[in-house]
């Protein structure tokens, strides 16, 4: 589907006891766009972006991701299907090294005996961390990181899953 939307939300619905979060919300992404989901809190911002990263499944409607309609069912899924989620609370991890966070579930990179080397974990980060053109030592732990600069490792591991779409969730509350 060249040029067609990478991904859609067509009359997502989501309701929680007392609450209708979601009414009939539909919304296309296509490929090198930017959006911002802007409203007042309890408007259903954080609620799109959990549907879409798998973590809350909606009532109604449904997700198409690149034409093909899809059920995320678990963050797992919808980082398979090339959705990254960068959450309002961090995932990384503040007592490992930068290089550790982003090769953490990276099984692809795994040796022989279930380990990476570090040489080859730092030569990894380094990798990641060149597309955004960080240059931040692989070895320094992610708690010594301003929280603004964590945000930029999240978006480096993001990037080099090849996410599809990548969703932050209120990226300036950090």
């Amino acid at each position: 589907m060249a040029g067609g939307p990478v991904l859609e939300l067509v009359d997502v619905v989501k309701s929680y006891p007392g609450v209708q979060a979601l009414r009939a919300v539909s919304l296309d992404l296509h490929a090198g766009e930017v959006h911002a989901l802007v409203g007042e809190n309890g408007a259903g911002k954080s609620t799109i972006v959990k549907i879409l990263g798998g973590v809350i499944r909606p009532d109604g409607g449904f997700v198409r991701l690149a034409g093909v309609e899809t059920a995320l069912a678990g963050p797992l899924r919808a980082r398979q299907a090339g959705i990254a989620v960068i959450h309002q609370e961090l995932s990384l991890l503040p007592e490992m090294s930068i290089a550790q966070n982003l090769v953490l579930g990276r099984e692809e990179l795994v040796g022989r005996f279930g380990l990476i080397s570090p040489s080859k974990r730092r030569r990894v980060a380094r990798d990641m961390l060149a597309r955004l053109g960080l240059t931040y030592d692989p070895n320094r732990l992610v708690g010594t990181l301003p929280v603004s600069e964590q945000q930029l490792i999240e978006i480096a591991r993001a990037l080099s899953e090849n996410a599809k779409v990548i969703l932050m969730d209120e990226p300036t509350a950090a």
